[in-house]
């Protein structure tokens, strides 16, 4: 992949997990940069599958195709929170060595757990910039996530369900956002933070198809919900949640159109702020990219893709965001954007 270019978000001082332009980010603004090589092999019947190679995460866990029909990065992909608050949840398009192994103990139902290695300089000058570093000198510790997933199918209709839950755990160590090695406020003593050994995430994410409009595993109107969890010691946002509508083909005589609109809150650490708090009154630097302790921020989005003719749509999108980088002292923003996307 290759992508470059000029980050809205960051104009308007929101360091955050809410970025604007879904194809904006990562890649580190090269010529080529490479997402991920691996190979698998299925087993007794297709029954259990195994990944191995050099893979992002959210290509097998916490992921949803139905995530990047919007723009704005807090979900697109997988919900932000998990990525940014776990540097073992390497994300698309970083990649880092790993295993995955998926059983399949009944139609519809799925067990999988993964091994992968933790980078906390993916797509950065200092290290795998490009995605060809192939070594592991710079790896942490190991990212372990287990997810159980149900995909059921209601009606005559077909109306096909994704509901899936999932536990991670990142062995590296990382700072922790409030106690210095004394177990006092590191913002009031000024001592370093102290390190933490490990952090957990989990996650609960939901979509159903309620009306079909059409063959495709996707032509539908779809409800989506979700709710993920970081270890609010060691990681900028401890809860995330999000609710939303996708429908594509909306239109008998659009069927290749998509609306959507979704609603999504992310919550900043409760320590994290308290720290942040500490350092404010005494009128010091904030830690977290912030100007005045965070609290939480909103994201409203409504899009939609027009599918002009084969080959080409056109998708114009309207968001606003309330909290912008999760601070109450930042104005209300309201984007509007346009995306272009074309297959020769």
């Amino acid at each position: 992949v290759n992508r470059a270019g000029h980050n809205l978000a960051a104009d308007l001082g929101d360091h955050s997990l809410n970025g604007f332009q879904e194809i904006f980010g990562g890649g580190g603004n090269v010529g080529v940069h490479l997402v991920y090589v691996y190979g698998t092999q299925d087993l007794y019947k297709k029954s259990i599958q195994i990944a191995v190679g050099k893979m992002p995460v959210n290509i097998d866990f916490a992921n949803s195709p139905l995530f990047c029909t919007f723009m704005n990065k807090s979900n697109c992909g997988i919900p932000k929170s998990l990525t940014r608050g776990a540097a073992g949840y390497a994300t698309y398009p970083g990649s880092t060595w790993g295993a995955r192994v998926r059983y399949w103990p009944l139609h519809g139902l799925y067990i999988q757990a993964g091994l992968y290695g933790v980078n906390p300089y993916l797509n950065t000058n200092k290290y795998d910039r490009t995605g060809f570093e192939m070594g592991t000198d710079l790896y942490t510790g190991v990212y372990t996530p287990v997810e159980i997933g149900l995909i059921p199918h209601f009606g005559k209709n077909n109306l096909v369900g994704h509901y899936k839950f999932g536990f991670a755990y990142d062995s590296s160590q990382y700072r922790d956002v409030y106690y210095d090695n004394n177990g006092n406020a590191a913002a009031a003593t000024g001592l370093p933070y102290r390190w933490t050994n490990g952090k957990t995430q989990i996650w609960l994410q939901a979509d159903q198809m309620l009306i079909r409009n059409g063959s495709g595993p996707l032509h539908g109107l779809y409800a989506l919900a979700g709710f993920a969890k970081s270890d609010g010691k060691n990681s900028p946002y401890t809860y995330q949640i999000y609710a939303g509508l996708v429908d594509r083909g909306p239109f008998s005589t659009r069927p290749q159109d998509t609306f959507g609109v979704e609603w999504s809150e992310t919550m900043a650490s409760p320590e994290l702020v308290a720290s942040q708090w500490i350092r404010y009154r005494q009128r010091l630097p904030l830690p977290g990219n912030t100007t005045y302790p965070q609290s939480h921020i909103t994201t409203l989005e409504v899009t939609y893709n027009i599918h002009a003719f084969r080959g080409l749509s056109i998708q114009p999108d309207y968001q606003r965001i309330w909290r912008t980088n999760l601070q109450k002292n930042k104005p209300t923003v309201d984007a509007v954007g346009l995306k272009l996307h074309a297959v020769l």
